[in-house]
């Protein structure tokens, strides 16, 4: 349980010359324990230390001990029924303060510490028929210093890189007017501030703010595992078959896996198991709520596909034709014709959904196709195809190309 009352290091009493008619002044070294953390995936650490400790009322001189590695320059100290009359920026800062009332005070402290600390999230992803289960564990780095015993934890997601350098200076703003020091909601989230106009700055992602139940014990320069969130997310399987580039397969077996949590997925590593055997390793995308995360899984056998030219005729005429002036102007036409069928076979007992996409030349024109693909562009096409049990499916087209060549001029 974390000390109630903060640490006092009295040093060596520091007499300050007195002025007429006043007393002596006493210089006390006060070392609070860390209560929160506050780590983001760019390295910078905000602590909270937090203690109290009974005064006189008057004036009264604290040096505030804070690690090495802290940015002096963001240090904040609140106490209550005290206004701060000055401060002393020389290796530990140093507060004049003036107590109002006499009794017990609650001391904060707070600062940044930069590179000080970092996490990200590794997952374990268990693949059933139509459902998944997510572990995630958040993987903490302490290299602030010191251990850091029994402290609320709360750990940042969705942060761009483009952005960090902007953050941090906001992050400064915010322990300077106590919104960082503020506990958060046991997961919570919050919005990042719009940035100033700038050509090289990307629009802001929403900031998401996980705070681990419990207090935690984070040992120095140490990687610590610990639980972040388990979910089972609905998921739509789905089958992927590039013809043009893979005419004999194989499809490629594709999850999307909705989250229906109020939190986002953060972007990680993740082992993919299924039935309690491993499968591969992937990265799991950032995902925001409400959205689907698409994982591939791999090379499957669930499908057989194949793709064949089954027809390739070439027609050539020559053609005259008549210009400006009576010129006439000799070309060779040619017309080539090119039919495809596309066999897609299902080998499981279940539905599937499936993709196939082809591409063909720019310059040639669908002259058949049945069926009719889902999408098509200048040079591709798209099936989205439902297949039941063990059902196959066979899609054809035929594309034509022409092309003319000058043969000659003549008046």
């Amino acid at each position: 349980m974390l000390a109630a009352l903060l640490v006092l290091l009295i040093c060596a009493t520091a007499l300050a010359a007195p002025e007429k008619g006043s007393e002596a002044e006493a210089t006390t070294a006060i070392t609070l324990p860390v209560d929160s953390v506050t780590i983001y995936p760019d390295g910078l650490m905000a602590v909270k230390r937090t203690g109290s400790l009974d005064v006189t009322a008057g004036e009264h001189k604290y040096v505030m001990n804070v690690p090495k590695s802290a940015d002096k320059s963001t240090v904040l100290l609140s106490v209550s029924n005290s206004t701060v009359e000055r401060v002393v920026y020389e290796g530990n800062p140093v507060y004049t303060l003036n107590i109002s009332s006499a009794g017990s005070q609650k001391f904060d402290l707070s600062y940044l510490m930069f590179d000080a600390g970092s996490w990200e999230p590794m997952y374990n992803l268990h693949l059933a028929n139509d459902s998944i289960l997510i572990k995630a564990n958040a993987v903490v780095r302490n290299k602030g210093g010191e251990d850091l015993n029994e402290v609320r934890l709360k750990l940042v997601a969705g942060l761009p890189p483009s952005v960090e350098p902007y953050f941090a200076m906001k992050t400064v703003q915010a322990l300077r007017s106590n919104e960082v020091a503020d506990a958060a909601p046991s997961v919570a989230y919050a919005a990042a501030p719009a940035p100033a106009p700038s050509p090289a700055t990307s629009a802001l992602e929403t900031l998401y703010i996980f705070e681990l139940e419990g207090r935690k014990d984070l040992e120095m320069d140490k990687e610590i595992g610990l639980p972040l969130f388990e979910e089972t997310a609905p998921l739509v399987r789905m089958y992927t078959w590039d013809a043009y580039s893979d005419e004999n397969g194989p499809a490629v077996e594709e999850i999307r896996a909705n989250n229906t949590l109020h939190l986002p997925w953060p972007s990680g590593g993740a082992l993919l198991y299924r039935d309690d055997d491993y499968i591969s390793s992937i990265v799991m995308p950032y995902t925001p709520t409400g959205t689907n995360a698409s994982i591939v899984v791999g090379p499957s056998s669930d499908l057989k596909v194949s793709k064949k030219l089954l027809g390739y005729n070439i027609t050539e005429k020559i053609k005259v034709i008549r210009g400006s002036e009576n010129q006439t102007n000799a070309v060779k036409e040619t017309t080539e014709n090119s039919t495809y069928e596309l066999d897609v076979e299902s080998n499981i007992d279940r539905r599937a959904n499936v993709e196939v996409t082809d591409t063909r030349p720019k310059e040639s024109k669908i002259v058949a196709i049945s069926p009719e693909p889902s999408e098509s562009t200048a040079t591709g096409l798209k099936w989205k195809l439902s297949l039941l049990p063990r059902e196959k499916k066979m899609l054809k087209y035929t594309h034509q190309v022409v092309t003319t060549e000058s043969l000659d001029r003549s008046n």
